[in-house]
C-alpha cells in the first residue's frame, strides 16, 4: 500500500476519534509489575489501528535469541557520577592556558625580555615576503606602543614570527594588516589585555588600523596555528576570566603568568585542606 500524504488522506477534516479502533485489551489490570510483555502496534499508513500486548511467557517470542541481547539501558538506574573535586576544572583549564601539567608547576611571573623580530629561515631571500614580515612587524609595534607595553610587543613579534609564514608567505599571502590584526587578536586574548576580559575593544584596534570590521575570524586562524586542540573535557569554569587558551607560556606576559600561578596555587591550597579533612574525618 502507497503511503499518503495530507492532501490524500481522507482522514483530513473528520473526527479521529470517531473512526480510531479501540483496542480490546488495553487495560493493564492483569499484568504483574515484573512481568516481561510483549508489546504489538499494528499501523495503517502510519496511523496507529490497534495495539495490544500479552506475556512473554504466552507468546512465540519466548526462547528467541533477539529477546535476551537487546540490553533496555532505560529500565536500569544510571551509575552515580563520580564525585569531582570543585578545584579540578579549575586545574584542567589552566594546564591547557599554559600547556601541560608540567608547565603549570614549573611557571614563572619573570617578564618577557625586550626581543626584536626575528624572521624565520623559511623568509630568509624573498624579498617579497620580508617586505611583508617587516609591515606586519611595525603595525604590530605601533599598537603596542599605542595601547599595550614592551611585554605585548615581545609577545607579538614571537607569534608573528611563528605562524607569519602561513599568512603572509604563501602563494596567496594575506595583506600585512589583517595578518597583524590577527596575530593582535590571538595574542591579546591570551593576555586578557582585549575585551570581553581587557579594555581594548576591537572597535578601537580597527579606528587605528584603518579596517572596516576587524578580522575576528583571522584571530582564530592565528590560535589555532600557534596553540593545541582544546581536549572535549575541559572547558573555562565561568568564575575565570574569558581568554583564549594558546597551550604555551613564551606569549603569556608577567601579569597574565602572575594571574595563572595565584590561581595554581590557590587549587593546590584547597586540594591540601580537603586532604586534611578527610584524614581527620578517618582519624
Amino acid at each position: 500500500m502507497g503511503s499518503s500524504s495530507w492532501a490524500e488522506d481522507p482522514w483530513v477534516g473528520e473526527r479521529y476519534e470517531d473512526y480510531a479502533v479501540e483496542p480490546d485489551r488495553w487495560s493493564t489490570g492483569y499484568r504483574s509489575p515484573r512481568e516481561r510483555t510483549v508489546s504489538y502496534v499494528v499501523l495503517v499508513d502510519g496511523r496507529v489501528v490497534d495495539t495490544w500486548y500479552e506475556p512473554l511467557t504466552e507468546s512465540p517470542w519466548l526462547g528467541d535469541p533477539r529477546v535476551e541481547k537487546v540490553e533496555r539501558l532505560w529500565r536500569h538506574e544510571p551509575p552515580p557520577k563520580k564525585e569531582v573535586a570543585p578545584w579540578r576544572a579549575t586545574v584542567d583549564w589552566l594546564e591547557h592556558v599554559v600547556g601541560g601539567p608540567e608547565a603549570l608547576d614549573q611557571l614563572t611571573s619573570d617578564p618577557l625580555p625586550d626581543e626584536e623580530l626575528t624572521l624565520p629561515a623559511e623568509a630568509v631571500g624573498d624579498g617579497d615576503v620580508v617586505a611583508r614580515f617587516r609591515r606586519s612587524g611595525e603595525v604590530l609595534d605601533g599598537l603596542a606602543g599605542v595601547y599595550f607595553d614592551g611585554e605585548i610587543r615581545t609577545a607579538f613579534r614571537r607569534a608573528l614570527a611563528a605562524v607569519g609564514v602561513d599568512l603572509i608567505g604563501g602563494r596567496v599571502p594575506e595583506d600585512p594588516v589583517q595578518a597583524a590584526a590577527g596575530v593582535c587578536w590571538a595574542v591579546g586574548r591570551a593576555n586578557g589585555v582585549l575585551a570581553p576580559a581587557g579594555r581594548v575593544t576591537q572597535k578601537v584596534l580597527c579606528a587605528q588600523l584603518g579596517l572596516a570590521s576587524f578580522p575576528a575570524a583571522k584571530g582564530r586562524t592565528v590560535a589555532r596555528l600557534l596553540g593545541t586542540p582544546q581536549p572535549p573535557w575541559v572547558s573555562r569554569p565561568g568564575t575565570l576570566p574569558d581568554i583564549e587558551p594558546l597551550s604555551r607560556t613564551d606569549l603569556l606576559t608577567s601579569r597574565t603568568r602572575r594571574e595563572i600561578i595565584a590561581l595554581r596555587d590557590a587549587t593546590v591550597a584547597a586540594e591540601a585542606r580537603a586532604a586534611a579533612q578527610r584524614q581527620g574525618s578517618d582519624a
